[in-house]
C-alpha cells in the first residue's frame, strides 16, 4: 500500500486513538491488578476469615465474598474472563472508528450514501478499500477477521467454534500463523468445530495490535483518497468547534494555519485552500 509516510491526526482519530490507548491501559491494569491481588492474597494463606472481614475498607469487597484461598483461585483464572471481555471492546472500538472513516468517504461522494449506517465489522475494511483502490497488509487484514468471528462465536455460539471460524484459520498462511503464535503464544489455528475458543492476554495483545495496525493503513488510505478541500473543511471545522468566535477575527488565518501544522502537516494544505474552508463558516 502506497501513501504519505506519516499519520494526519484529525479530530475523530485523535479522539479514536486516545479511546484505543485508555482500553489498552484499563485492560492491563485489570490482568495486573488480578495478579497483584493474588500475590497479596498470599499474606491471609489459612485464614477462615472471609475478605470483607479483612479488608473492610475496599470498595465492593462485600460482592467478593470469599475466603482468601477461593479468592485466589478466581484471580488466577481472570485472564480468560478478561480476555473474553477484552477482545470485543477492542474490536467495537475499531469498528466505530472506522464507521466514521467511511462516513467520511461518504460525504466525498466516494462511497453511497448511508453505507457507514449499514456497515459492519465484515464488511468495512473492503468498503474502505474499494473506495481507496488499495489493499490491507494480508496478515492484520486475516488476523481482524480471525478476532471477529471468535467473537461471533462467543457472543452467539456459547463460546465454541462454528464452521466459519474453522475455515477461517484453516486457511491462514505460514506468516499469519507464525505472527499469531508470535504474539498469543497459542494458536486457534487446532479448533474443530465445538470446541471451546479461549480467549485471554495473548488474544487481547493480538486485539490491540492488529487494530492499531489496521487504524494506520486506513488513516493512509484516507490521505490518498479524500479531496484536498474535505481535510481544509475539517480543520475550519475543528477551529470553529475550538472557538465559535475565531472564524471571523481577524487572526482565523494564522489559528487555522497552525492548527493545520500542528495535526494535519503531511497535507501541506496551503494558506489558499484553508482561507476557502474558513469562508464556508462566515
Amino acid at each position: 500500500m502506497t501513501g504519505y509516510p506519516t499519520l494526519i491526526k484529525y479530530k475523530q482519530y485523535r479522539e479514536y486513538e486516545a479511546a484505543r490507548i485508555a482500553a489498552s491501559d484499563a485492560m492491563m491494569a485489570l490482568l495486573a491488578g488480578a495478579q497483584l491481588a493474588t500475590h497479596l492474597l498470599q499474606l491471609t494463606e489459612g485464614s477462615d476469615q472471609l475478605l470483607p472481614a479483612v479488608f473492610p475498607n475496599v470498595a465492593h469487597i462485600r460482592r467478593f465474598n470469599l475466603r482468601s484461598d477461593a479468592a485466589r483461585r478466581l484471580l488466577d483464572n481472570a485472564d480468560g474472563h478478561l480476555g473474553a471481555m477484552g477482545v470485543p471492546y477492542a474490536l467495537a472500538l475499531h469498528e466505530d472508528y472506522l464507521k466514521s472513516c467511511i462516513f467520511l468517504l461518504e460525504q466525498a461522494g466516494l462511497v453511497a450514501p448511508r453505507t457507514s449506517e449499514r456497515s459492519r465489522l465484515a464488511t468495512q475494511h473492503d468498503i474502505i478499500a474499494t473506495a481507496s483502490n488499495e489493499t490491507f497488509s494480508a496478515v492484520p487484514r486475516s488476523q481482524i477477521d480471525t478476532l471477529r468471528l471468535m467473537r461471533n462465536c462467543l457472543i452467539h455460539a456459547g463460546g465454541r467454534a462454528d464452521n466459519a471460524l474453522v475455515t477461517q484459520v484453516a486457511g491462514w498462511t505460514t506468516d499469519a500463523a507464525n505472527q499469531w503464535m508470535k504474539v498469543a503464544k497459542r494458536s486457534p489455528r487446532t479448533l474443530q468445530v465445538g470446541d471451546v475458543v479461549e480467549f485471554g492476554h495473548g488474544e487481547m495483545i493480538v486485539a490491540l495490535a492488529v487494530t492499531k495496525t489496521l487504524d494506520r493503513q486506513v488513516n493512509v488510505m484516507l490521505q490518498k483518497t479524500l479531496p484536498r478541500d474535505v481535510w481544509s473543511d475539517m480543520v475550519a471545522a475543528e477551529l470553529a468547534e475550538q472557538s465559535p468566535s475565531l472564524v471571523r477575527s481577524s487572526t482565523a488565518s494564522r489559528k487555522v494555519k497552525g492548527l493545520a501544522k500542528q495535526f494535519y502537516s503531511p497535507l501541506a494544505l496551503t494558506e489558499q485552500e484553508l482561507a476557502a474552508s474558513i469562508a464556508k463558516l462566515t
